[in-house]
């Protein structure tokens, strides 16, 4: 994640936050106070920019709600590049705006001896707890979703699990493996750009704020993760068992949030998030990604 070495970070004490196993399938994820926001217009969206970012600076997540049409997901490309971040393309062959939405036909791939690569956002199943762009050699920092047609017949359900609180679950032996283990992280074909893989620690500390941070997604890791590092491979078993249990279900987004014409923007290394199986296969969302730093000033 570009961080600096471990002996530099050992000034810092990790924000650890207390173990926050979800009780029950319906628990929802609580919005803290100055983070959901109403853009009645575009102008008005565009003026919000800095409450925009200092609400994800400060919480890692941030609702947009939009009172004009937007089928095409323009604005929430020009407010990222217009609150100083870089939207990041997708692919070799996609560009930074990736619909997310049932399309068996698959896209095009330089990677693919067909030409063709299908991609779990593409699909119906479950999609299971992960950071986007987990594959990348600099992990986008920063991801927004535009909800334009949510899941209309109860699927596709998204639950956020907040970095710290899965890292509360860890043993300290884990936590130290982690943090000083880079993997092998395979690229999928979908999203390749000219490196079929990547090196890169799945557990990092922010040296500003302390806050872990994460990359991870279970179907790209190797089995073994490692070659000769028992302690790394036991270290992604439990981070595996953990993601796997039951009881770690996170927390569903409100209804009265993931909904039409709502904006998400979110920090990708503070959240996990999935999705449960998709039972509308109009169902439709527009990702960005995005690198940078939030400016408030």
């Amino acid at each position: 994640m570009g961080s600096p070495p471990i002996s530099s970070r050992t000034t810092f004490d990790p924000v650890v936050h207390q173990d926050v196993r979800t009780k029950s399938q319906d628990e929802y994820f609580n919005f803290p106070a100055g983070s959901r926001f109403v853009a009645p217009s575009r102008e008005m969206g565009l003026y919000l920019k800095k409450a925009f970012a200092h609400a994800l600076k400060e919480y890692g997540v941030v609702s947009v709600e939009l009172k004009f049409d937007d089928p095409k997901s323009h604005f929430m490309l020009e407010l990222i590049q217009e609150m100083g971040f870089t939207p990041d393309t997708h692919s070799g062959t996609q560009g930074a705006l990736w619909d997310i939405t049932y399309k068996p036909e698959g896209i095009s791939s330089l990677k693919s001896a067909t030409g063709k690569a299908h991609s779990r956002s593409h699909g119906v199943g479950e999609f299971a707890w992960h950071t986007d762009g987990s594959y990348e050699a600099h992990p986008q920092r920063f991801f927004g979703l535009h909800v334009v047609h949510p899941d209309k017949q109860g699927g596709g359900i998204f639950r956020v699990l907040p970095a710290e609180s899965l890292v509360s679950m860890l043993s300290p032996q884990a936590i130290d493996a982690l943090l000083r283990t880079e993997f092998d992280i395979q690229v999928p074909e979908e999203f390749y750009k000219g490196q079929a893989s990547n090196r890169g620690r799945l557990l990092d500390v922010d040296p500003k704020t302390g806050h872990f941070l994460l990359r991870f997604r279970a179907d790209i890791l190797p089995d073994p993760p490692t070659k000769d590092n028992p302690a790394a491979n036991a270290a992604v078993a439990e981070l595996k068992r953990l993601l796997n249990d039951p009881k770690t279900q996170g927390q569903r987004l409100p209804d009265d949030v993931f909904k039409e014409n709502v904006m998400l923007l979110m920090d990708n290394a503070r959240f996990l998030h999935m999705r449960t199986a998709i039972k509308d296969k109009k169902r439709l969302l527009r990702r960005i990604r995005f690198h940078g730093e939030p400016q408030t000033d």
